[in-house]
């Protein structure tokens, strides 16, 4: 729960953690994700419509079920797809003709006379340019603007949004530190999450926010202030070590990525990891972009006795502050870290498999909350 000791160490260290429970535990048990379809990848997805031409496809998008699904414009193009066992829909609207679109829109208004707090842009969940309205845009504004989409038929759609389109220095992602300013507890945010009426929260590592000093969060660069913990948190109580912490500063934008070494991973989904596969993980004072799942449900005990069960351990290392860092595959958020063997003066990096970290699966924590990744 407080950031760990700068002093060297072999044994395990707290490192780091945080996210918010699931309806159930998960046992060793469960039931593993489905083997994905070989064009379920976005990369494999990618080179399938480029193979196609953009004017037989409509793009890729990710349906209710969280499936990849490929936009095409004729059933033989659905079959290709299907045939390579991929997910197809039939849509009216290929990509050349919506990036037409929003070219024209850029042309005839950003270009010329910009609309202040308007935005638009090609969906491919909806095979329309979305034109989006916030508050403050004024009745000869908004009637010029539709005026130009009246053009395009259907191929655009226009919705209606509340507020105005603000700067904000103050981002939020996976993989900042944080700092609880009372503690003083110095971890790093994990994922961004969201419920279902959009409100957006964080988690991180439970031993990160256990103590009532530890309910305030800022952001570690800055000292922005990003919110407080909620009540779903946990460390060893259940055997969990995650915290939802809340956002309430309106100038912090949350964004559903993560950072590391300088580059930005998107996060859309979150999932159970699968034995072998190849992760990445994320921290304020280190980040290991190489490893592998080493065991997916895994029991371990911290010195303190306080025993945490179906963890993820993986052959990353991890240094103190990094706890409640992110773990994930792909775009898909897997874990937050909670405990590693790395000594605290060893170096840690990409070059390192010789230690292991253990993590708080995130997936358990979101359903329990009805909370979602980006």
């Amino acid at each position: 729960m407080r950031r760990l000791p700068t002093t060297p160490r072999t044994s395990m260290t707290v490192a780091i953690c945080s996210v918010f429970a699931v309806l159930a535990a998960p046992t060793a048990h469960a039931a593993p994700s489905p083997d994905p379809a070989p064009t379920a990848g976005p990369d494999r997805a990618t080179a399938l419509i480029a193979s196609m031409g953009a004017d037989r496809t409509g793009g890729t998008f990710y349906d209710g079920d969280g499936r990849l699904v490929v936009a095409v414009t004729d059933e033989a193009a659905a079959r290709t797809v299907r045939a390579q066992g991929g997910t197809a829909e039939v849509v009216e609207h290929s990509t050349d003709e919506l990036n037409s679109v929003r070219t024209a829109l850029d042309r005839r208004i950003a270009d010329t006379d910009p609309i202040p707090n308007t935005a638009w842009g090609v969906d491919p969940s909806t095979n329309q340019v979305t034109v989006s309205v916030f508050d403050g845009v004024s009745a000869a504004d908004r009637k010029r603007l539709t005026d130009v989409v009246a053009d395009y038929g259907d191929k655009v759609r226009v919705e209606e949004l509340p507020g105005g389109i603000k700067e904000t220095a103050y981002e939020s992602l996976g993989g900042i530190g944080i700092v609880a300013p009372y503690g003083p507890t110095y971890c790093t945010l994990g994922f961004n999450v969201r419920d279902s009426s959009g409100k957006k929260y964080f988690v991180t590592a439970g031993h990160c926010a256990s103590r009532d000093e530890e309910e305030f969060w800022h952001r570690e660069a800055g000292g922005i202030y990003f919110g407080e913990r909620t009540e779903w948190w946990d460390f060893g109580e259940v055997e969990k070590d995650y915290a939802v912490i809340e956002y309430v500063n309106d100038d912090v934008a949350a964004y559903g990525a993560v950072r590391a070494a300088g580059a930005t991973y998107e996060i859309t989904d979150s999932r159970y990891p699968d034995d072998g596969e190849s992760v990445k993980r994320a921290g304020a004072v280190s980040s290991d972009l190489v490893g592998q799942v080493i065991n997916p449900s895994v029991t371990f005990t911290f010195p303190s006795g306080k025993v945490m069960k179906n963890m993820i351990e993986t052959s990353h290392c991890a240094k103190p502050g990094d706890s409640g860092g992110p773990l994930w595959a792909g775009t898909d958020a897997l874990g937050i870290a909670s405990a590693t063997n790395t000594p605290a003066d060893a170096s840690c990096n990409s070059a390192q498999s010789q230690y292991r970290t253990f993590f708080q699966p995130v997936h358990w924590v979101l359903a329990r909350y009805g909370l979602s990744a980006f």
